[in-house]
């Protein structure tokens, strides 16, 4: 929830649930998303957005996504950089999408808590982003460069993304769902993804980018794992799924998203509670848009919306020019 002391509900800082300004009763509340005020209902759906620390001051972040309304919060604070959103993305019959947002901290990446430089780095990117259709479409990316705000924050094309995926209590499809988001976004960015198979690793608020004792000398892989409220918190409530990404700098002080978690609620996305299973795929898209660095968009005909039209369960032309833009990045050599 946003910080109702702090912030005034008719001027709020940041994207979150607020006193409705124009409750007749006075106890209603109103979703704003950074721009504009939505809808005084409440969601059916929602996502958390994580925050992990980091030892610069973050560029302008943007919020992320789902189930029927929306909504997303993003918390600032010095030496901290932001990442993203997760939806809950909920698409049934004529039905909207929303989410409901939350935010947490984690440990700072230091530079003694770095593994040795990858040995995987190529000289090249490893793959080419699909050629994103002509037209219109918004997008927006999570993070800028500290300093450079025409760039964003991104993963480094010339080396793989690995992930490990924690199935236990994953819907029967959880697997499926799972690699066809990943090939679709890999498609889309060119980002090479690299499966690692199962881990007994169970997802956490503040989850270190580099755990050695567990994955050996190298940063440690995405986290993708199943859950609920029960075993992570962050789920709570109306919330389908979080996600999050963790940024360094690299030599030429430009900032590279190195690690990441998404946790997607087990029983929100199971087919007793999802029968349209590729809005179920939709949710994971989301997601994984936001973990490669997209920002939600407020062009409600892309899938990166925070409130997007009925019916959207693939990227649509903003959200695939956004997908090519980061991974088309320069190349982040010594991480």
């Amino acid at each position: 929830m946003a910080d109702r002391e702090s912030d005034d509900p008719r001027a709020p800082r940041a994207p979150g649930w607020y006193p409705d300004p124009w409750s007749a009763t006075g106890e209603g509340e109103r979703y704003f998303d950074g721009q504009k005020w939505g809808s005084t209902e409440r969601p059916l759906g929602g996502h958390t957005v994580l925050v992990e620390e980091h030892e610069e001051r973050p560029a302008k972040h943007e919020p992320g996504r789902p189930r029927r309304p929306v909504i997303a919060i993003a918390v600032f604070a010095a030496l901290v950089l932001a990442v993203w959103g997760i939806p809950k993305l909920f698409h049934s019959g004529g039905s909207t999408t929303s989410h409901k947002g939350s935010a947490a901290s984690a440990p700072s990446i230091s530079n003694d808590s770095r593994p040795p430089a990858s040995q995987e780095e190529a000289a090249e990117p490893l793959g080419k982003p699909a050629t994103p259709p002509a037209g219109s479409g918004g997008y927006s990316v999570l993070m800028h460069q500290p300093n450079d705000a025409a760039q964003p924050v991104a993963w480094d094309p010339c080396r793989p993304i690995h992930y490990v995926v924690d199935s236990s209590g994953a819907p029967a499809d959880g697997s499926q769902l799972l690699e066809q988001a990943v090939a679709r976004v890999g498609q889309a960015t060119g980002l090479r993804f690299v499966a690692d198979g199962a881990t007994t690793e169970q997802p956490a608020q503040g989850r270190a980018a580099y755990q050695p004792d567990r994955y050996t000398n190298r940063w440690a892989p995405v986290l993708i794992a199943w859950s609920n409220a029960a075993a992570f918190p962050a789920l709570g409530g109306t919330a389908t799924g979080a996600t999050s990404a963790a940024p360094v700098t690299a030599r030429n002080r430009r900032l590279v998203y190195v690690s990441g978690q998404v946790v997607l609620d087990s029983a929100d996305l199971s087919a007793a509670s999802q029968p349209d299973r590729a809005a179920a795929r939709a949710v994971v898209l989301h997601e994984l848009g936001h973990l490669v660095g997209l920002g939600d968009t407020p062009d409600r005909t892309q899938l990166m919306s925070s409130d997007p039209a009925p019916g959207i369960h693939d990227y649509r032309a903003g959200d695939l020019r956004g997908l090519a833009l980061l991974g088309s990045q320069a190349c982040a050599p010594g991480l």
